[in-house]
């Protein structure tokens, strides 16, 4: 009975603003000028760790990679205590400011975030020029349900799409894949990221894993289908007709990462129409 409470439109609010009240009131633990959140703009002296109920499923499901060795995953500064923001958001955010410089301002760029975050939706009221929608399969409170292998945006009209931790969900990966690059704009770019280990080249999406618990313990998530392998994501985004920019802590500078709370491992992928690259500098 309270499951249609849940998922209604103003429970979701609420719960929003509840969270956001309760980070205020927790903020001062965390002041300081040491690191700074490239979405708020907050000062501080330290970034959240991973929440508490993220290892108590970890050493449950005895999952068998190691958190400390993924990919754009920073366990002990994971999150902002001002605005919630991950720190893959962060990354993100870091590369957008960087690209919304060399934009034309006069000009109206539709940004489409799927599988939205709180937090990048507040950092794009600060730019005019991006019309921003959000997109979701479930959500009650994004503004257009999709379905990814299924988009209703018409071919070539997205400027800029962004993409994070959506893919590894879906059965058919490659035509969601399809179907970004359909969507987007010539000129266009978008940001994909996915759960991924340095170390691992091939993917693991066995349809024998299939529990909770199995897929918790391969795949490092319950609603988790595979566990990519790096090499093989980035082919398959090749596969869709994708260029890929892989852009790390040499694109970004060391600073930046400390500052932001990024683990100098991390990794944005960045992907664009046709066979060369054009990164921003």
């Amino acid at each position: 009975m309270l499951a249609p409470i849940k998922r209604s439109v103003p429970y979701i609010r609420f719960k929003e603003w509840t969270k956001t009240i309760k980070r205020r009131a927790q903020l001062n633990r965390y002041r300081g000028t040491q690191y700074r959140c490239p979405i708020c703009g907050v000062t501080l002296r330290a970034f959240k760790p991973i929440w508490r109920s993220f290892w108590i499923d970890y050493q449950q499901y005895e999952y068998i990679r190691s958190p400390f060795a993924m990919e754009t995953f920073n366990v002990g500064a994971f999150s902002c205590p001002a605005c919630d923001a991950y720190d893959r958001e962060r990354l993100t955010a870091l590369y957008l400011d960087r690209a919304f410089r060399a934009v034309d301002p006069q000009r109206r760029y539709r940004l489409v975030e799927f599988a939205p975050a709180h937090a990048l939706y507040r950092m794009m009221n600060r730019y005019p020029f991006i019309a921003y929608r959000s997109a979701d399969l479930l959500s009650n409170t994004a503004d257009d349900r999709v379905d990814l292998t299924n988009c209703p945006y018409a071919d070539g009209s997205v400027d800029i799409f962004l993409c994070s931790h959506v893919l590894e969900h879906i059965e058919d990966d490659r035509k969601a894949m399809r179907e970004l690059h359909r969507i987007l704009k010539p000129d266009g770019f978008g940001i994909v990221l996915v759960p991924l280990f340095p170390d691992i080249d091939e993917t693991n999406e066995d349809p024998a894993i299939t529990t909770l618990a199995e897929r918790w313990k391969y795949f490092g998530g319950g609603d988790h289908i595979r566990q990519y392998g790096k090499r093989d994501f980035v082919s398959r985004l090749a596969a869709a007709s994708f260029a890929v920019d892989q852009l790390g802590i040499d694109y970004f500078g060391k600073e930046a990462f400390r500052q932001a709370g990024i683990a100098e491992n991390s990794v944005l992928y960045v992907v664009r129409k046709g066979a060369e690259s054009r990164a921003p500098s």
